[in-house]
């Protein structure tokens, strides 16, 4: 009963399927052929307006041929000539007659019509197409369509020559019935020209309007049809053959489908039956299919299940222990080698050692070559670390870009040696494809029991350790007794910073930068500062660098951006002329949507890119050359003004700086502070660094003015602009509007 009711169930599937495909095949030809017929008609409709157009102008050469055959006739100029109207009359009608035009006319040089084959009535009248006739003295003979006796005629109108023009001569034939016919006749198409094209339209056809070109700028419409009932008979003739075809491969196909479904169900049961007996352990009698098809492969891989379990338990055993992508060992079975490793030193006296370690920049480098790239990289990364790692350690990957290392050592100084051979797998570039890229790793080393006296605090150490290197930028470090509390508060600060971005607990200070020629303030750098309930007023560089780690540095470059295109918009409304200057983080060179959030921005407030300058650090543009240029020079071509900050202190050559699109150079404080006519090295890199800015056609401007030794200076040197606690702190908005109100850099405004 069982098997006929899977019979059951896979032939009317069968037959299901084989319903929905000849549908689908129907379906599918209809619209095909309406997708066709449409295709079909608009491509006649096109083809019948070119043939319309070139019978017009076949029609206008011939018009312009015959007219000036007449023109040149010796008597008809001579009688022209002569003014002898009744001869030029009865040529005009012999003209008109022989080519059977329905208007032919004499036109004296005035424009005014001397002649007509029309009864006289457009005698001493003006011509009535001036621009025709115009267009005829230019090129010497003129053709066009025009709106005549309220219908469309052909005009030619050629000179009548003795030597040089004494008249000319126009005849018009009138675009009727004759021509539509043979557009008609060669297109199968239905043709209505002027009055008649508007009235035309028809649901049961397919149209074109076409506006034909006039020489008087009237309005002559043309409406091609084509009936969808005489276009569509083909395609209905192909689909009732097509139905047919598929009903009868229909009938086929269910008879084949019950023969199928007949032949599948018998071997089935005998599958059934074995796989009983294997869900009850039974793994010796195997099962004996003769079909050499599937359903007997299916049986062979029932065989095969018994030995596959116990391979199947070993991977699955594997997959449990070890990272998916590198092979390594993971996290779980990492912790349980240094548990075992720890159980053991007890017993022997030996120092274990950790390194925890992170691949410096991999989330710029995942996001600008993409995760493919990122996770070859960390899997180069991992098979140079197995090759540094001896027969007795262990290197894991933890997650992300985290890897680990677990070692015995004698010393501290032995663990620091370690560290320095597994820095060395990073020596080299690692070349995945046709990309080289040179990759730094920050690693902690914490050991046991010198630093913690289980696994689960050892690691916890030696990350806190890890996060120094990278906080230090030196690479290795090792943990510092204390460091915990630290790393607490770290990583407070981090979660409570994004929560202050929301909050608006963020304020921005404003610095003057003054023009050193002018000695007034020209420019204002925005600084953020966090004011924090607990910290008080934190500067940038205790919390910027959390925000650079824990990836929230976007947020705040958008959020300082916004508040300093608003503040200095309003200031401009008020009558200060100033620019605002906003900092961005390295992290920011990898956000391909800034440059149009930055748009939106500065439109949104109405304040001209030009005010707005961005400064970017020599050492944040090194970091990815390439994609950081891509993003300056967007940036550059929004109109937005661009800066090098801290020059001098990166690691850029010249001919670097040169390829950037960048309009100023900040001297970094450092060369600025102590700036004295006796500070020799300081003097020397000013000057040096002022005229390399000036000869690259860049505003140069120094920060840290502290004295009035260096303003001096930098007044004497040419420098362009200056900033400093010597003209002013970094100041809230309101106390910056009085500070501009009342110092002799700002000079006094109504605010």
């Amino acid at each position: 009963m069982a098997v006929r009711s899977f019979q059951a169930r896979l032939l009317f599937l069968l037959i299901a399927v084989l319903v929905l495909l000849e549908a689908g095949t129907l379906v599918s030809v209809y619209l095909a052929g309406q997708r066709t017929l449409r295709r079909s008609v608009a491509e006649e409709l096109r083809v019948g307006a070119r043939v319309l157009n070139r019978i017009l102008d076949t029609r206008a050469r011939q018009l312009a041929d015959s007219t000036r055959v007449t023109a040149l006739d010796f008597a008809f100029r001579d009688a022209v000539a002569s003014a002898d109207m009744p001869t030029v009359t009865s040529a005009l009608q012999n003209h008109g007659k022989r080519v059977a035009s329905d208007a032919v006319v004499l036109i004296d040089l005035n424009g005014v019509v001397t002649a007509d084959t029309l009864s006289g009535r457009l005698t001493g009248k003006r011509f009535p197409f001036p621009a025709l006739l115009h267009q005829a003295e230019e090129h010497g003979e003129a053709s066009a369509t025009v709106s005549f006796l309220e219908r469309p005629y052909q005009f030619a109108i050629v000179p009548v020559l003795g030597p040089r023009p004494i008249a000319w001569v126009g005849a018009g034939f009138e675009i009727d019935e004759r021509v539509l016919t043979d557009v008609e006749r060669l297109t199968s198409l239905e043709v209505a020209i002027g009055p008649a094209a508007a009235n035309a339209n028809d649901a049961g056809y397919a149209t074109l309007l076409q506006h034909l070109p006039t020489g008087d700028g009237s309005r002559v419409d043309v409406l091609l049809r084509r009936s969808l009932d005489e276009a569509r008979k083909p395609f209905v003739t192909l689909q009732l053959q097509i139905a047919a075809l598929s009903s009868l491969i229909l009938i086929v196909a269910v008879f084949a489908a019950v023969i199928f479904a007949r032949s599948v169900s018998r071997p089935l049961r005998v599958l059934a039956d074995g796989a009983a007996r294997i869900g009850r352990g039974d793994y010796v009698e195997p099962i004996v299919v003769r079909e050499e098809d599937e359903i007997g492969k299916l049986a062979t891989a029932f065989n095969q299940m018994q030995s596959a379990i116990a391979a199947r338990e070993d991977k699955i055993t594997h997959q449990a222990t070890h990272d998916a992508l590198t092979e390594l060992p993971n996290r779980t079975l990492f912790f349980a080698r240094v548990s075992q490793a720890i159980a053991g030193s007890k017993r022997s006296g030996a120092s274990v050692g950790m390194i925890m370690m992170d691949v410096d920049r991999f989330k710029e480098i995942n996001d600008t070559l993409g995760h493919h790239f990122g996770d070859q990289l960390l899997i180069e990364i991992g098979r140079r670390l197995e090759q540094t790692a001896g027969p007795n350690d262990t290197v894991a990957r933890l997650g992300g870009d985290e890897f680990a290392f677990l070692f015995t050592t004698p010393s501290a100084e032995r663990a620091n040696d370690f560290a320095e051979r597994v820095g060395t797998a990073f020596d080299a570039p690692f070349v995945l494809g046709d990309v080289a890229i040179d990759v730094d790793a920050s690693l902690g080393i914490a050991l046991f029991p010198t630093h913690a006296e289980d696994a689960d605090t050892l690691m916890k150490r030696a990350d806190i350790a890890m996060y120094d290197a990278k906080k230090s930028l030196s690479g290795v470090a090792m943990y510092e007794a204390g460091r915990d509390e630290h790393s607490l508060r770290r990583l407070s600060l981090m979660m409570e910073l994004r929560q202050a971005i929301a909050r608006d607990a963020l304020e921005l200070f404003f610095q003057p930068k003054i023009d050193v020629r002018t000695e007034r303030v020209v420019h204002v750098e925005a600084l953020v500062r966090w004011k924090h309930a607990v910290h008080g007023i934190m500067r940038p560089d205790e919390f910027i660098p959390l925000a650079e780690q824990s990836g929230n540095i976007g947020l705040i470059t958008r959020w300082v951006l916004r508040k300093a295109i608003v503040q200095c918009a309003a200031w401009n409304r008020a009558g200060l002329d100033l620019t605002v200057a906003v900092n961005l983080s390295a992290l920011d060179l990898f956000d391909s949507e800034l440059p149009t959030f930055i748009s939106g921005l500065l439109s949104e407030a109405g304040l001209p890119p030009t005010r707005l300058v961005l400064e970017i650090t020599e050492s944040a543009v090194m970091q990815d050359t390439a994609y950081a240029l891509k993003i300056l020079s967007d940036l550059k071509a929004r109109g937005i003004v661009l800066a090098i900050d801290d020059f001098g202190t990166g690691y850029s050559s010249l001919g670097h700086l040169k390829r950037l699109p960048v309009d100023e150079l900040k001297i970094d404080k450092s060369f600025v502070l102590n700036l004295s006519e006796s500070a020799k090295d300081d003097l020397m890199i000013v000057r040096s660094t002022i005229e390399l800015g000036h000869n690259m056609g860049l505003v140069v401007i120094a920060e840290g003015v502290e004295t009035q030794e260096s303003w001096g200076i930098l007044k004497r040197l040419g420098c362009d602009m200056a900033q400093g606690y010597f003209m002013s702190p970094p100041l809230p908005a309101a106390k910056f509007e009085e500070w501009f109100g009342s110092s002799r850099w700002g000079g006094s405004s109504s605010m």
